[in-house]
């Protein structure tokens, strides 16, 4: 009986890492990424493989027994989304089920002083803790003890370059395409709208496009009153990314819009029939007029927060870096972060087409 301890049910949240992000009698708590992103990665080790609904049966009950309620079904996919985001775990179909698998264990050097380990592999003697409550990985300071200790358990460092591979934008790029730049991507698609384009009625009350005002309160097409959201017939000649109203108010079309005199004309942004990569290439279309324009869609840091703030819709592939080198907060597209100088640093030299000021 001597090896048997009690807990209390807030001693038990905080042993799994649940408590690090509210108290779990606040009647809103949500479990820390953190201690979900634990349990997660012990279940992928164990298995090697694992169906969401097995990691919802298997994790279920530590939020029972922590007094968690609410859809955590939804808490553990928001989690492991961000896992597969990075890199740390692999999204797959696993008898016609979604499901996860191990990828590799690294690790990679963020700055001099701060590095992060990606993977399902557990450490021998270094315990890592969060500097977040948003934050689910396990970042650390790369001394020679723990990269020795990671080396000694078979996990090696990636390089930040090899991590984040080709530039996202290219997806949208026929290999057959000699496209090597994203304002080259604009041009094929100005091209299209030149070629293929729709009529378009300035005053139409259906389609807004997005001003060209870098750092600017952006808003959204739902409330577009004092955002870079505005009518067509308000704007100058030229090229802009827009949307126009779908089947509801929710559901909206991105294009790409030619405003010339009485020759206006529109292009549906579409690429494999995915709505979320539509809605990104629209993204990555409108940092590429900042570029043309010579007005850079803007990123704020804020050193005595320690947060940046993106004034504008990131793109997949710049939130993927963001969830590496950071934590997402309450506010739209606002990141709370170790150093902002190096961070911005990091960000200038891996996405020169914005500007971090």
């Amino acid at each position: 009986m001597n090896n048997i301890r009690i807990f209390t049910r807030n001693e038990f949240s905080d042993s799994l890492g649940f408590a690090d992000r509210s108290e779990p009698a606040v009647e809103s708590a949500v479990p820390s990424p953190w201690g979900v992103a634990r349990l997660i990665r012990r279940e992928v080790r164990r298995k090697a493989i694992v169906t969401r609904r097995e990691l919802r049966c298997v994790i279920e009950p530590f939020f029972s027994a922590a007094s968690f309620d609410g859809d955590t079904g939804r808490i553990i996919q928001k989690v492991a989304d961000r896992m597969v985001e990075v890199g740390e775990l692999a999204d797959l179909k696993v008898e016609n089920q979604r499901g996860y698998s191990a990828m590799p264990s690294r690790w990679i050097k963020l700055q001099e002083n701060i590095a992060v380990l990606l993977g399902t592999t557990a450490t021998e003697t270094h315990r890592f803790s969060p500097f977040h409550t948003n934050q689910f990985l396990r970042r650390f300071h790369p001394s020679d003890k723990i990269i020795a200790d990671l080396s000694r358990i078979g996990v090696s460092e990636q390089s930040f370059e090899d991590w984040l591979g080709k530039p996202e934008w290219k997806q949208f790029v026929n290999p057959s395409q000699e496209i090597v730049s994203l304002e080259g991507l604009l041009d094929w698609y100005i091209n299209r709208l030149d070629t293929e384009e729709s009529p378009l009625i300035l005053k139409s009350t259906n389609i807004l496009a997005v001003d060209h005002r870098p750092g600017d309160f952006f808003g959204s097409k739902l409330k577009p009153k004092n955002s870079r959201w505005v009518s067509c017939n308000q704007l100058d000649e030229g090229i802009y990314v827009g949307a126009q109203l779908g089947q509801n108010e929710n559901h909206w079309i991105p294009l790409l819009i030619r405003i010339q005199n009485d020759a206006c004309r529109s292009l549906e942004l579409h690429f494999r029939n995915d709505a979320t990569a539509n809605i990104d290439l629209r993204n990555w279309l409108l940092i590429a007029l900042g570029v043309r324009n010579q007005q850079k869609e803007v990123i704020i840091l804020d050193h005595e927060a320690s947060k940046l703030q993106c004034t504008f819709p990131i793109p997949l592939g710049i939130q993927k870096i963001l969830y590496l080198i950071g934590e997402p907060t309450e506010k739209w597209q606002q990141y709370a972060v170790v150093n902002t100088v190096l961070t911005g640093s990091l960000l200038s030299r891996c996405i020169p087409e914005i500007r971090v000021q």
